[in-house]
């Protein structure tokens, strides 16, 4: 007997589904090549095929949501009596399904998903486990079928995301084509579920890619609408909202419109930094991670008890706010509260989106503007319902970091193009607003607390996740300060070296010597045994600790112009324990930015 683990060797069904799976791929692109389709063409194609799987997957998601919610709603809740003050128990009831899911699966099966898309994308190409698309597609629709205060376009986009990653991983594509098919399938699941081809394709180029390059526009735009169509001809063309008409009647509105903007970015920054706060409460809490997600429902349930608006993404009130019959206090108050909700049901590990509350949020704030200003200017205002689209917007665009994807999706949403310029104001007022706070979106910030900005570009966060300890060279040259000159010139004219550096007793680095700083006294050779190491070095020199990313590695080069710097252990000791060259800093960065395309 070993203690050594056995060779697990693969099975004869895995060898036989990879032999099935290579004869396809060779089949496939022995087509493409007999008919002489070129790359881009075979793009499309496949962008075709993505769309229409994403708009299956949409579907599929939706009528999963229709079960749960008839399930929670129309089996379970009228089964316990069906009294308004036992409807917390739904979403709680929904936590506790998901529960298990989540403590297994805590990256696939919770939370907001678009963020893991976007790094996925930018950093890890576009790899994305198959599992993610049941797993999500699951515990979403239990969230949002529960109650859960959630969206269920985020979830939509993942799954359409985990289904163009899927496509490119049977097809062994490169890891740029690989970028696109996951950026082609969540345009697929953001248009097929908003009905909105135009907003899923800019959704996917400004918030996933940040690329509008004409190569990745068309496979992108031919995903968008093939998955419309598909689900569509599923589920039929109808329009999300209903509209109220509304035309600009004078530059008032435009003055309304732009206070609205600025109301919409300070209750976005309230919204994420609310979602934050929550996230960090139950993380750091002491209930178990199975159990959160009930907690978080339950104390959403609790608030929907009083006011059931909260539960899901409510339409029905959304479309009483666009014809304006709901009071003003009333919208103000479940605005907030529907904040603290999604909070509580995102906050606690719950599966889905922030699209659909931000939506909700956005248009019950802008009916809240224009009922307000009716009521002061009413020959003035306008109708509330076109400051509700507005809002919805407004409210969108800093929430998620793209003005544009939030423009084109509440026009495709209501089908009313007559609004642009209060509407554009209103988004650029919102933006301006919520960067004085913060210059992340929602998905951008959570990135940025794992290390990853991808503000600043996606060579900035390769730079981010690499540590000088994985460049570092932990050979180096040193002697003590008192060295003779002589000693020192022999040791440069000897060898090749470029620093010599100056250590203490308990090894700190003190000084750096370069050959620049021996040529002063070369030719006064009679001072060469009275000048000492300390006496030419440069003191307190600029190093790095190997905690240090390469990205301040690089801005420390940057200051001093120098090839090479020393690596000490920490600020205060400073003890010298190696050093890092520019030349191997730009190697690693070169090799992971590459790995990554």
């Amino acid at each position: 007997m070993t203690n050594e683990s056995p060779v697990r060797l693969p099975s004869r069904r895995m060898e036989a589904l990879d032999r099935s799976s290579a004869a396809v791929r060779k089949f496939l692109y022995g087509a493409l090549e007999r008919f002489r389709i070129g790359d881009q063409m075979s793009h499309i194609l496949l962008a075709t095929v993505i769309g229409a799987l994403s708009g299956l997957g949409s579907v599929a998601f939706l009528l999963l949501i229709r079960f749960f919610s008839n399930l929670f709603f129309g089996e379970i809740f009228p089964a316990l009596g069906g009294a308004r003050y036992l409807v917390f128990l739904l979403p709680m009831l929904g936590g506790l399904l998901i529960g298990p899911l989540i403590r297994r699966f805590p990256t696939e099966a919770r939370g907001d998903g678009v963020p893991s898309a976007m790094e996925t994308i930018a950093l890890n190409g576009g790899i994305i486990r198959p599992r993610t698309v049941g797993l999500r597609t699951l515990t979403a629709a239990v969230t949002i079928g529960s109650g859960g205060s959630v969206g269920r376009e985020a979830p939509i986009a993942q799954i359409g995301a985990a289904i163009g990653s899927a496509v490119g991983q049977f097809l062994k594509v490169s890891a740029n084509r690989m970028r696109s098919f996951v950026a082609c399938g969540a345009a697929g699941g953001i248009a097929a579920v908003f009905n909105a081809p135009i907003g899923g394709v800019f959704f996917s180029l400004e918030v996933l890619l940040g690329d509008f390059s004409a190569a990745t526009f068309a496979p992108v735009v031919v995903s968008s609408v093939i998955s419309v169509a598909v689900s569509r001809a599923l589920l039929g063309d109808v329009l999300v909202f209903q509209v109220p008409p509304y035309a600009l009647a004078g530059i008032h509105q435009l003055v309304i419109s732009g206070i609205l903007g600025a109301l919409c970015g300070l209750a976005a920054v309230l919204f994420m930094r609310s979602l934050g706060s929550a996230e960090k409460l139950f993380s750091s809490s002491r209930i178990p991670l199975w159990g959160r997600a009930a907690v978080g429902g339950a104390m959403t349930g609790l608030i929907a008890i009083a006011f059931p608006q909260v539960l899901g993404t409510d339409t029905t009130t959304l479309d009483a706010a666009l014809k304006g019959a709901l009071p003003w206090s009333l919208l103000l108050l479940i605005a907030y509260l529907k904040i603290v909700a999604t909070s509580f049901s995102l906050g606690s590990g719950g599966s889905g989106g922030v699209l659909g509350p931000a939506v909700f949020i956005g248009g019950i704030l802008g009916a809240f503007v224009g009922t307000v200003a009716n009521l002061w200017f009413p020959a003035h205002a306008g109708l509330p319902g076109g400051y509700a689209l507005i809002g919805m917007a407004a409210f969108l665009a800093p929430v998620i970091g793209g003005p544009i994807t939030s423009i084109l999706i509440l026009f495709e949403m209501a089908g009313n193009y007559r609004i642009i310029l209060p509407l554009l104001v209103a988004v650029v007022n919102a933006m301006l607003v919520a960067y004085r706070f913060s210059r992340y979106s929602l998905y951008t910030h959570k990135l940025h607390e794992r290390g990853i900005d991808l503000v600043a570009g996606r060579e900035e966060s390769v730079l981010k996740r690499l540590l000088v300890r994985d460049v570092m060279r932990r050979e180096f040259d040193a002697v003590p300060p008192s060295v003779p000159f002589r000693d020192l010139a022999a040791t440069f004219f000897g060898s090749h070296i470029d620093y010599l550096y100056v250590t203490g007793e308990r090894g700190e680095l003190t000084g750096v010597i370069s050959f620049r700083d021996l040529r002063a006294h070369l030719k006064e050779e009679n001072l060469w045994l009275l000048v000492r190491a300390k006496d030419v070095a440069t003191p307190d020199p600029v190093a790095v600790m190997p905690s240090e990313t390469l990205l301040d590695a690089l801005n420390k080069f940057a200051y001093r112009n120098v090839p090479q710097l020393p690596v000490v252990s920490d600020p205060h000791a400073r003890k010298l324990i190696g050093t890092i060259r520019r030349s191997d800093l730009l190697g690693a960065y070169q090799k992971s930015l590459l790995s990554t395309r």
